[in-house]
């Protein structure tokens, strides 16, 4: 990202049950000390809206990348974290974003899979917050991203890390300072996976949107999700799955598996990018109210023709 272009540092964290005062109070601090920061302009926050959204998300304005990654890293900030460490739950995701022109389309992520030891996880997300700090400091870094464990989704902890070109995303996988960073961690940098997307996982995040992420914006993803997800697994199940797996016996657990892997392929792949897409007018953080009701009603509308449409194929057999 260009050094005079303006950057919003967006931060994200699950503040404990309880702990939303005192977490409060702890941003005033914050602010204060920011006031003082070269290149610093202002700070917001958009709190937790359960359930759609359980994360507070902390948007700090700065004149250009360095003076926002001179405070990422600075032993101010880590003493100021340090002061609410027993209020957070799990990891921060940290975003840099320019503020000015649309934000690539396409980003370069690696998805880093590790496999931690039960009672190692203070650990592991130690050694992972010394990784992360060092990552800002490499060029045209993006985000990353901590997901625990799901029981029944996946048993690895996954981190998604995106930069922006594949140049600069490879340039920091083989650096040395990388390199010996996975080395201090000893039995968890021997125990991880990297898998590449030259998505960068943006079908999550409406290309050209440089601003924090708004309180609606992941129920709005879901729905759009849900608008290809349904008739792709629907049409797969009807016109492919039961004439011609499901008859010659194949078994329903098989069967499942087959059509799940299809169409999240070509959910991930192709429909997921094209609905974002045709919908960013929707999803825009600043979409006017007329604007955000016209696209609630043409998401109902659709859904409402899908199922008619599945009714009556199921009403009416080819």
């Amino acid at each position: 990202m260009p050094a005079a272009m303006p950057i919003a540092l967006v931060v994200q964290r699950r503040v404990r049950d309880g702990g939303t005062t005192a977490f409060a109070l702890w941003e005033e601090r914050v602010a204060s000390r920011l006031r003082t920061w070269p290149g610093f302009v202002s700070q917001e926050s958009v709190p937790p809206s359960p359930p759609v959204n359980v994360d507070w998300t902390i948007v700090q304005h700065f004149t250009d990348a360095q003076s926002a990654r001179g405070w990422l890293q600075s032993p101010d900030r880590a003493a100021l974290v340090e002061e609410v460490r027993d209020l957070l739950v799990g990891q921060e995701e940290v975003h840099l974003l320019p503020e000015r022109g649309a934000r690539p389309a396409r980003m370069a992520s690696a998805l880093i899979t590790y496999e931690v030891p039960e009672g190692e996880e203070a650990e592991f997300l130690k050694w992972q917050r010394r990784i992360q700090v060092a990552q800002t400091r490499s060029q045209g870094f993006v985000r990353h991203k901590i997901e625990r464990p799901v029981p029944g989704v996946h048993d690895d902890w996954l981190i998604v890390l995106s930069f922006d070109t594949e140049e600069h995303l490879q340039a920091w996988l083989d650096s040395p300072e990388r390199k010996a960073l996975i080395d201090e961690g000893g039995h968890f940098g021997k125990q991880f996976k990297v898998r590449y997307s030259n998505h960068g996982f943006d079908f999550w995040f409406p290309s050209g949107v440089a601003t924090a992420p708004t309180r609606h914006g992941i129920f709005k993803s879901n729905l759009l999700v849900l608008l290809v997800l349904y008739p792709l697994v629907f049409l797969w199940m009807y016109f492919v799955s039961a004439p011609f797996i499901e008859a010659r016996g194949t078994p329903f657990w098989a069967a499942l598996f087959i059509g799940n892997f299809v169409t999240s392929q070509l959910l991930g792949w192709w429909m997921a990018p094209m609905i974002f897409k045709a919908f960013a007018w929707w999803t825009e953080p600043d979409a006017s109210p007329a604007r955000q009701a016209t696209g609630y009603a043409a998401i109902a509308a659709l859904y409402g023709l899908s199922m008619a449409l599945y009714a009556w194929l199921l009403a009416h057999p080819l």
